[in-house]
């Protein structure tokens, strides 16, 4: 009995120590905790009960919390059972609510969240109720609800897109603007992923972004503006302003964006770059045009400049001249884009000229206007459209160059896209061409004003200001090549002609004169007249004396017909004085000095008559004769040295061989021109020992060079063998004993014959010829075109290599008789598989239309004088990377 009581007593201490310690605990608690009886009486309250209902814990123990605290005060007659949180609740069963209104102490009333529960204890119903204040809560909930409904009257009115996704990148959220921008309705995007609203090619980038945010919270777009690419429902794209935010709603991150299609204003953006694009390109071209030496060089940075600004691959010049059947006529002013197929096209419009109103040009010339054509390729009226259409050329367009309403040149561009018009660049074209036509203009009255400086104004030939200019370079040449004479006209008795039909029909003679004398001149010589009835003529490329004289003879039958003064028939006789340039010495005074000298000899031998001037004959004579003696010492004391021109190959422009060519420096004398001992040493024999030494230096040196330059083992080593030369017997084992001392490759030794020796003892120098190319060395024929070498020698003789005359490359570019000379030994050379080497190239002209040609390598002025072996070595260092420096300079030393 003692025990089992002793043992309760114990359980109930223990119940107590857990009640007190439960307490305890709940009095910590954050949430508001009371209990009730089954009267609704509190049993139980914790501290933060009290404090939320603002009471004492002590006040409401034993208290109606119903009655004080979940009705509001003065509210009679509301009973306990129709409380919600009053409402009984099975034991063990919960009930939960929220938005309860409780009252505090002071009356005021606040919301709160609730659980409440009951149990049995000791055989009594106790009501357990847990509660936390969640007034603010609502409070910021009410304001969220009335922020998102602003937002969403915002939203739906706003004209740009409001698009909201979670962090998956579903669209959550899509307001009207959004519907305008891209197209969808709300259903159509709803927990679609964000990127149906972007290009294909931006996705993988965008997810990336986004997961990279979403794992560091490190951001490069969200919080700021940028520009993307946005895709439409119809699957344009279009550009983009976005604005991206991130929010934060619980434990989730969603994202809005605010997207503005900026179309316009991209459009006005490219518009404006374009306006001052085109404004900057007037301005360069205006610039350049009016800094430009020529009307070529400005139409070339034209072309050039506008062709790089538009991104249009192929720019060219027709340029218009009146005088010709067909007046549109190609120019070597072209810019094709390197890297591009069009060259076809650059060929094909070179043998291309177009009358008014045919083609692109043509139709500028018609119209004064600039033309389109959006496709050239389905244009009926468009010549070339076969070549464009296999090469992918497609739109096409073209501007005049006006001088006042003439039209000067026309100039047109291509591109590989068919394009429609685009009338601000027609626009802006249309003022760079007046723009060119001020410079065309302002060069034409400029050559106006130097032409009538430089001309008779009666005959318009030459006055004695240019004859004397012209004679002076004349000379110049001529120590390079052949002689030149000068001739002095005077007519007999003209003073009777204007004594019998007046100074009006002696001036009309006069033109009339003139007229005939240009016509039977020469390309290349000059007459002109002096005043009065004096005329004269300069003659160059003359071999000799007789030469001059055949002239002479050519001007006196050219006046010997008829002439018709005021419809009278007109004889008359002319006398002609001869001066022919003496040697390097000769001037331009001394020669008009010693002409004048013989005319007068020709008046006093009875006029119409020409004389030779006979002093300078004799000159010429001793000082031949002292030639050939110093000749014969020449190479026994050292004065001979090899210089060498270089050779280029057309399409790379780089060194591929060169020429050697004997040069004299007599100790007194100084240089003797080799047209002044040349043909000594051929007629003397001299020329065999002289053509030895320069071989032997030749290979020695091209040895040394190959040495020297492991890279340019290739170049090839050209030396001229003279008639005499080829005539010996020991010619071929010379050749051979230099070949094997010198060590020189002999597949890089050309050997150069004129054109001349294949015509005599046909046999024996086949035979030589082909024991020279059993040795392994090649052969060429030099001067080719001004002999009369059949197309059979060619076939019959071993040859390599044809050297196009420098007669036959002078008129290139202009002269349409000697390009036809020209094109025509090139395709001979091409078909029968021979190498085609340019000589005396002197312009960019003859550079150009020899690369139309497809002719393989030149030599000439335009790229260098001949050189001595150091200065050529220098161009080797450049070329072949052995040396440091600037790139090779031809045209440098060229000048």
């Amino acid at each position: 009995m003692l025990v089992r009581g002793s043992g309760r007593r114990d359980r109930r201490s223990r119940a107590r120590a857990l009640g007190a310690r439960a307490e305890q605990i709940l009095n910590f608690a954050g949430e508001g905790v009371y209990t009730t009886d089954a009267a609704g009486r509190c049993t139980f309250v914790n501290e933060a009960a009290a404090r939320m209902l603002g009471t004492d814990v002590h006040l409401l123990l034993g208290a109606n919390v119903h009655d004080t605290h979940h009705v509001p005060t003065g509210v009679a007659g509301v009973a306990g059972a129709a409380c919600r949180v009053c409402t009984p609740v099975a034991s063990g069963g919960l009930s939960r609510g929220e938005d309860q209104q409780f009252t505090r102490g002071d009356g005021a009333q606040f919301t709160v969240e609730y659980t409440t529960t009951s149990m049995y204890e000791n055989g009594e119903l106790v009501r357990i109720v847990t509660f936390n204040d969640i007034t603010e809560r609502k409070r910021a909930e009410a304001a969220l609800r009335e922020s998102e409904l602003k937002f969403r009257a915002v939203a739906q009115t706003a004209n740009d897109a409001i698009v909201s996704a979670d962090a998956n990148g579903d669209i959550i959220a899509w307001n009207r603007g959004a519907q305008l921008v891209f197209g969808y309705e709300e259903a159509e995007v709803l927990a679609k992923p964000l990127t149906m609203l972007m290009p294909p090619e931006f996705r993988e980038a965008h997810n990336r972004g986004m997961g990279r945010f979403l794992a560091s919270r490190q951001a490069k777009v969200i919080g700021t503006t940028v520009e993307v690419a946005g895709l439409r429902k119809d699957g344009t794209t279009f550009p983009v302003e976005l604005s991206l935010a991130h929010w934060e709603q619980g434990p989730d991150t969603y994202f809005t964006g605010i997207l503005r299609d900026i179309s316009e204003r991209k459009q006005a953006e490219v518009a404006l770059a374009r306006e001052v694009s085109y404004v900057q390109l007037l301005e360069s071209v205006a610039v350049a045009a009016n800094e430009a030496s020529d009307s070529s060089e400005a139409l070339q940075f034209a072309v050039s400049r506008i062709s790089a600004h538009t991104g249009w691959p192929v720019g060219h010049v027709y340029l218009v001249d009146d005088q010709e059947k067909v007046p549109l006529v190609p120019s070597e002013i072209w810019h094709v884009a390197e890297g591009t197929p069009f060259e076809e096209f650059r060929r094909v419009t070179q043998r291309t000229p177009l009358p008014r109103g045919v083609g692109l040009p043509g139709r500028v010339l018609a119209t004064g206007q600039p033309a389109w054509i959006s496709d050239v390729t389905e244009d009926a009226n468009f010549p070339r459209a076969r070549t464009a259409q296999a090469l992918g050329m497609r739109a096409g367009f073209a501007f005049p160059v006006l001088v006042g309403r003439e039209v000067a040149a026309v100039l047109e561009f291509f591109t590989a896209e068919a394009l429609e018009p685009n009338e601000s660049m027609s626009e802006v074209m249309g003022q760079i061409g007046t723009q060119l036509g001020r410079v065309i203009e302002r060069e034409r009255a400029e050559a106006r004003l130097t032409h009538h400086a430089l001309h008779d104004h009666l005959t318009g030939l030459p006055n004695r200001v240019l004859f004397l200019d012209r004679l002076a370079l004349a000379l110049e040449r001529t120590k390079r090549h052949a002689g030149v004479a000068v001739l002095f006209l005077d007519l007999d008795r003209f003073k009777l002609v204007n004594d019998s039909l007046g100074h009006e029909a002696g001036d009309h003679l006069l033109v009339a004169v003139a007229s005939r004398l240009k016509s039977v001149i020469r390309s290349g010589d000059t007459v002109a007249r002096f005043g009065g009835d004096e005329f004269v003529v300069v003659c160059e490329n003359l071999a000799s004396e007789e030469d001059a004289a055949g002239a002479a003879e050519r001007l006196r039958e050219a006046l010997s017909a008829p002439f018709l003064a005021d419809g009278n028939e007109v004889f008359i006789t002319v006398s002609i004085g001869i001066a022919v340039a003496d040697g390097a010495d000769a001037t331009p005074s001394a020669l008009l000095r010693d002409a004048d000298s013989a005319l007068y000899r020709a008046k006093d031998e009875g006029r119409a008559r020409h004389e030779l001037f006979t002093e300078a004959m004799r000159a010429r004579a001793v000082q031949r004769l002292d030639t050939v003696n110093a000749l014969h010492r020449a190479v026994e004391r050292n004065e001979l040295r090899v210089e060498y021109q270089p050779q280029i190959a057309l399409g790379s422009e780089a060194i591929v061989g060169m020429e050697a060519l004997v040069r004299w420096q007599h100790p007194e004398r100084g240089f003797v021109q080799p047209t002044d001992f040349i043909p000594l040493a051929e007629e003397t024999g001299i020329i065999t020992s002289i053509g030895r030494w320069v071989l032997r230096e030749a290979c020695r040196q091209g040895r040394l060079w190959n040495d020297v330059h492991p890279s340019a083992s290739g170049l090839a080593m050209s030396v001229n063998l003279s008639v005499k030369q080829l005539q010996q017997s020991s010619l071929v084992e010379e050749v051979a004993e230099i070949l094997a001392s010198t060590g020189f490759n002999p597949a890089n030794l050309v050997l150069e014959i004129t054109e001349s020796v294949l015509m005599f003892d046909t046999a024996a120098t086949l035979d030589r010829l082909e024991q020279l190319k059993a040795l392994g060395v090649r052969l060429a024929i030099d001067d080719f075109g001004t002999g009369y070498s059949s197309l059979t020698y060619l076939r019959q003789f071993p040859i390599d290599v044809l050297k196009i005359d420098k007669s036959s490359i002078d008129g290139l570019g202009g002269d349409h008789d000697q390009s036809a000379v020209a094109k025509t030994i090139v395709r001979l050379a091409q078909t029968l598989r021979l190498e085609t080497v340019a000589e005396g190239v002197e312009r960019i002209e003859h550079v150009r239309e020899l690369q139309t040609l497809a002719c393989d390598r030149a030599q000439g002025f335009y790229f260098a004088r001949p050189l001595d072996a150091r200065h050529l070595d220098q161009l080797l260092r450049q070329q072949f990377g052995d040396a440091p420096g600037a790139p090779t300079d031809l045209l440098a030393l060229g000048s």
